[in-house]
């Protein structure tokens, strides 16, 4: 019920009416139920009024609201059912035509389906820095407001981009949409675009000092969970604040959005099948095919990833197994990092290569700036831990209370603490990493133009930004330079982008970019973006949980994280006694190292001889890096138990593990020298006759060969043959063989020459040519690992026990080196167990 003025007229004379508030005396605004940090972003703030762009449009009454929802919600089911009994009819039809269209075929189509679909993509990104007026912005492009993401440039170019979104909105409810919806208008909702309208009783207040103000009496929500999903409810500030209604602004743009959403796609679908015969039942199988084997973007061999193509993929979920995977494989890869950095002098090489390249680093700051990066290692492995610490938490307490957890209730307290602390933590790791790369970006040499070095004090530079042009200017200037730079905004600002929209742009530019223009973009910046993606990627997950959590201030989230202590928890706590991560490594061993001559070509004495260096020169720099490590976490407020856990990720080169891995190289090297001088004294020694004659298997070798230590097959005494049975003899070693013999698995010829490569065995198979990223993929798909991109150059290999590992595709051409595949092996054999003798041909 509403009175417009409570003052003059009775409520009952305003009924049916929607007021417009432009006229209203002095001060339209109204001042909305709460204006707490989890309800602003349901109606409009007090502030934000001051600008009339932010005014509502108008006031309805709760009968012209419930109607006007019911009508929504009405054409959504219907909608969405039509969509869904064409799909089980004619999905094969559907995506075949589709498929045969043309680029041009497609976006007439589109057009002819609802011709204000965007032509070009990136709707947000692009009209982001306009200044066109409100009101014309609200008249000619409020459905593009509404679904910015819907361009036919993307539906024509990518044809799964527009089945993946017809499945997905036809196979989950619009209640589970819902939470990704309304991040969807966030943009649009804070640059005032919306003409929103208010819903509730609103009065005019006279203050003594003659001030008016618009309050209100109950502003109303709406229900968007179960099957009350859009009906009107009042306001509500425990529900509200878990988002199991919203209020009625925001909550009739996220259903006007998804009605809006499910018209286009019947339009689409109709003109799709215009001429089927709709009375003769179609075949749906390669429909389901399509959507059992996932989707992909062009020019791409692994899965797309969700978060990044969220439109036209489910939508956001808090899968919590699955991100304790992702958080456990992106953990293993950073530990992985920092091992092979203390523990194969190759791969620190061929770290030092692909790093130092540019100007700065040619401003005799080399091995300072490649020690920082390894010092940024350290703490985003320490990170990577921390929050897969945190994932387990919230699995435990959701595992415990997850009969209590339902939309419409409250949370269990233990639970609701666990996302939150999640969220702290996810929030903490991201500005940390947006710090990392706004300075680590101008040492790139793809963004050298927009910065000036100069130097400064004895071991300081002073960075110079020379960019001249506005953000507007430089999205299409340089669209590269824009991602990156608005990728690092804090993720809370009310006018940011929205950062799964940035990546999925980042992707898309250099999916089409010349290969001048993708080299810009380096393999180790790329790296370092995926991980971001990743973090981003749980933040959306954490948020879009319903019921949601409860947004704490900054001095309720100190007091809950100081009754709440573990390593994790303290770090979190602003203003601790030390910051570890002013650490710095020394430079000068890491120089030793790089200026040691490397071990390369054929296994022989030189070889062996380079490499005792190489290992002496890398183990001083890291038995330095621990001791400044252990001076600088002592001030820090982390228990004698938790340094010694910190130390443990810098040790490696002083494990029982690496000396047996050195031993084994030596040995291995001294057989590989051994071998050839004895063929070489067997070929010179040889008649032509004798040279050219199968005499077999050189049976001297095996009294020649020195083998690394293994365990004990035998007994310690020595076996007298002639007093021993021979039959008992051989039952025993093969007994023992079994019982020892590793578990092999079968591969196809194209795995197994991947594997060969892997594992090499010869200098020939060392230093094998580049492997293509796709063959490896195929490779990896033939030994029953499934590939999905999982954020930037990321891709997480899967295998049916659901165990994954990360490896990056290569960038900005898709080879593999082959010091980094022996990585990767050196990888899959501490994860998996593998070597090349676990493998038998088909």
């Amino acid at each position: 019920m509403f009175a417009a003025y409570h003052m003059t007229q009775a409520p009952s004379a305003q009924v049916d009416q929607t007021i417009s508030l432009a006229n209203l005396e002095k001060d339209p605004r109204i001042r909305p139920p709460c204006e707490c940090g989890n309800c602003e972003q349901q109606f409009t703030r007090m502030e934000r009024q001051l600008r009339t762009s932010f005014w509502y449009e108008s006031v309805v009454t709760p009968n012209a609201a419930s109607a006007l929802l019911a009508e929504f919600v009405d054409r959504i089911n219907t909608d969405r059912a039509y969509l869904s009994d064409l799909c089980d009819k004619f999905g094969n039809t559907i995506s075949s035509r589709w498929r045969k269209k043309s680029h041009h075929k497609r976006e007439a189509l589109l057009l002819q389906a609802d011709p204000t679909i965007e032509k070009e993509p990136w709707f947000r990104l692009r009209t982001g820095g306009n200044k066109a007026p409100i009101e014309e912005v609200r008249r000619h492009k409020r459905q593009s407001w509404l679904l910015p993401y819907m361009s036919t440039t993307i539906m024509k170019t990518n044809l799964l981009i527009l089945l993946g979104l017809l499945h997905h909105r036809v196979h989950l409810s619009p209640e589970e949409w819902a939470p990704f919806d309304s991040v969807s208008l966030k943009h649009g909702w804070t640059t005032g675009v919306f003409d929103l309208q208010y819903c509730g009783n609103v009065c005019m207040i006279v203050y003594g000092n003659g001030q008016i103000d618009h309050g209100h009496t109950g502003g109303h929500c709406v229900v968007m969970h179960g099957v009350d999903y859009g009906k009107l409810v009042p306001w509500d500030k425990k529900a509200a604040e878990r988002w199991d209604i919203v209020g009625y602004p925001r909550a009739r743009l996220i259903i006007e959005a998804q009605a809006l959403m499910f018209s286009r796609l019947r339009s689409i679908v109709d003109l799709i099948l215009e001429g089927v015969n709709r009375d003769i039942m179609g075949a749906s199988d390669k429909w389901q095919e399509m959507v059992r084997t996932g989707f992909k973007q062009t020019k791409t061999i692994e899965l797309w990833s969700d978060y990044i193509n969220q439109p036209f993929s489910s939508p956001p979920k808090l899968d919590i197994d699955y991100y304790c995977s992702v958080a456990n494989a992106r953990m293993q890869a950073a530990q992985d990092h920092l091992w092979l950095l203390q523990t194969d002098p190759s791969y620190v090489r061929r770290f030092i290569k692909v790093m130092a390249v540019g100007e700065v680093y040619r401003l005799d700051y080399k091995h300072r700036l490649v020690t920082a990066d390894i010092c940024h290692a350290v703490f985003d492995c320490q990170r990577w831990m921390q929050l897969n610490e945190a994932w387990n938490s919230v699995r435990s307490h959701n595992r415990r209370f997850h009969d209590s957890i339902h939309p419409g209730q409250p949370l269990p307290r233990l639970f609701e603490l666990s996302l939150t602390i999640m969220e702290c933590a996810l929030l903490d790791t991201m500005d940390k990493g947006a710090s990392h790369l706004s300075v680590y970006i101008t040492q790139r040499p793809g963004f050298r133009q927009y910065y000036k070095f100069h130097k400064a004090s004895e071991g300081s530079v002073i960075v110079e930004s020379t960019m001249a042009c506005s953000e507007a200017e430089q999205y299409y200037n340089d669209p590269l330079d824009f991602t990156l730079m608005q990728l690092q905004g804090d993720p809370d600002a009310e006018l940011r982008f929205d950062h799964a929209e940035l990546f999925a742009k980042l992707e898309a530019h250099l999916t089409d970019a010349s290969k001048e223009e993708r080299a810009r973009l380096d393999e180790t910046l790329y790296a370092k973006l995926s991980d971001f993606a990743a973090q981003h990627e749980m933040l959306s997950a954490v948020r879009s949980h319903r019921p949601a959590y409860f947004r704490r201030g900054p001095e309720d989230l100190e007091k809950m994280l100081q009754e709440n202590p573990t390593s994790f928890t303290r770090g979190l706590i602003p203003q601790s006694s030390s910051d570890p991560e002013a650490l710095e490594f020394s430079p000068r061993y890491m120089q030793l190292f790089d200026q040691s001559a490397p071990a390369v070509g054929r296994k022989n004495q030189a070889w062996l001889d380079c490499r005792t260096v190489e290992r002496e020169a890398l183990a001083n720099f890291w038995e330095q890096a621990r001791k400044s490590l252990r001076l600088v976490l002592g001030l820090t407020r982390m228990k004698q138990e938790e340094i010694d856990d910190a130390m443990s990720l810098v040790s490696a080169s002083t494990s029982r593990e690496y000396a047996e891995m050195v031993e084994a190289e030596r040995l291995e090297v001294l057989d590989a020298i051994a071998a050839d001088a004895l063929s070489k004294k067997t070929t010179s020694t040889a008649t032509p006759q004798e040279a050219f004659r199968d005499t077999g298997p050189d049976v001297s070798t095996l009294v020649l060969e020195e083998k690394a230590p293994k365990p004990k097959t035998r007994p310690s005494q020595s076996v007298d043959v002639s007093t021993s049975r021979p039959a008992s003899l051989e039952i025993d070693i093969n007994e023992d063989m079994e019982s020892h013999s590793p578990i092999q698995i079968s591969a196809t010829s194209r795995a197994l020459e991947i594997i060969r490569k892997i594992f090499p065995s010869s200098a020939e198979e060392t230093l094998a040519k580049d492997t293509d990223w796709d063959v490896f993929v195929h490779a990896m798909n033939d030994l029953s690992f499934s590939a999905r991109n999982v954020g930037g150059s990321a891709v997480a290999f899967e295998n049916p026990s659901r165990k994954k590992i990360i490896f990056h595709r290569p960038h900005p051409s898709p080879k593999i080196d082959s010091v980094m595949l022996q990585s990767m092996g050196k990888r899959m054999r501490k994860h998996f167990d593998w070597s090349r003798e676990t493998f038998v041909g088909v």
